[in-house]
């Protein structure tokens, strides 16, 4: 065959020096492809149609290779998938679709959703604070962190008015004593008793979570802006009207007991702590205010002598 070829006329050298020059050219323009080509990473995505509320399995999942991009750090990568099972999904997301962070309520999307952190605390809910209210004390919204432990104490002064029903007059006027017992006449320790749950009322002020409460977020924060913005290069914050508020992580049955405090409290007052007590406390009252007073001028005076 070389014979053949080298009858026509043709260089075998020349034709040799072609066919590599083109093969070369071939490699470096898929060199060059693969290098302008964006890298890829393997992310998890649903075999179905899935809604809100549905809790997701292992059948529902699968990986799906898809370009490294801006947004690939909201997927959930592939090895992450017993992360995700078992999760509940909070927005929709369908069939192909790779899973966003933010889509599901799971450990993997931990750091991306307030939500999320109720996966490992089913008896508990996110409540907000507002930091505004009126009848609410506490340091300014810059003082506290996420994982800030605080504790809540309600101040009442005065008991609700309570609404009064007339008492019906009697169609008939018995003479004194007429058809009356004589009632027993209660023992000292009933007296005592019954003169300690009296001074119990208001006002007082009570701790509502002597073990504390933990800080999940702080929102109504300024955002800062970028310091090459400035002419002078220094940093600042955007002035915005937003409520401040802390979101806790409080009991379920907690719920009703903060939110009433909000309403009838005269005042609440939000403190930083360092440890909880596991002792519930009895609330302190005005009378307790009294005695304590009392107990200090008489350790002064010497008893009053």
């Amino acid at each position: 065959m070389l014979k053949r070829i080298a009858s026509t006329g043709v260089n075998l050298v020349v034709l040799g020096v072609s066919v590599g020059i083109f093969l070369v050219a071939f490699l470096a323009l898929n060199a060059l492809g693969a290098a302008q080509k964006p890298p890829t990473i393997s992310v998890l995505s649903v075999t179905r149609n899935l809604n809100i509320g549905d809790v997701i399995t292992t059948n529902d999942l699968a990986v799906k290779t898809v370009f490294q991009d801006d947004n690939a750090s909201l997927y959930i990568p592939g090895e992450e998938v017993t992360d995700v099972v078992g999760g509940v999904v909070a927005q929709p997301i369908f069939n192909g679709q790779p899973i966003f962070r933010s889509a599901i309520v799971a450990q993997a999307a931990e750091g991306t959703r307030l939500s999320a952190v109720l996966a490992k605390y089913p008896r508990f809910s996110l409540f907000p604070l507002p930091l505004d209210a009126m009848n609410l004390v506490s340091p300014d919204a810059e003082a506290f962190l996420p994982g800030d432990l605080v504790g809540v104490t309600v101040v009442i002064s005065t008991r609700p008015q309570q609404m009064s029903t007339p008492t019906p007059m009697p169609e008939l006027i018995l003479q004194p004593g007429y058809g009356i017992e004589p009632t027993a006449t209660p023992a000292p320790q009933e007296l005592e008793q019954a003169d300690a749950l009296s001074r119990a009322l208001p006002p007082l002020a009570k701790d509502l979570f002597p073990m504390g409460v933990r800080v999940i977020a702080v929102q109504g924060l300024p955002a800062p802006t970028d310091s090459s913005e400035n002419g002078d290069g220094g940093s600042s914050f955007t002035l915005q009207d937003q409520p401040q508020m802390l979101i806790l992580l409080v009991p379920n049955e907690s719920r009703e007991v903060l939110s009433l405090a909000l309403q009838q409290g005269d005042r609440l007052v939000v403190s930083l702590m360092a440890r909880g007590d596991e002792t519930p406390t009895a609330g302190f009252t005005y009378w307790d205010f009294e005695d304590l007073f009392q107990s200090d001028r008489e350790e002064v005076l010497g008893g009053g002598q």
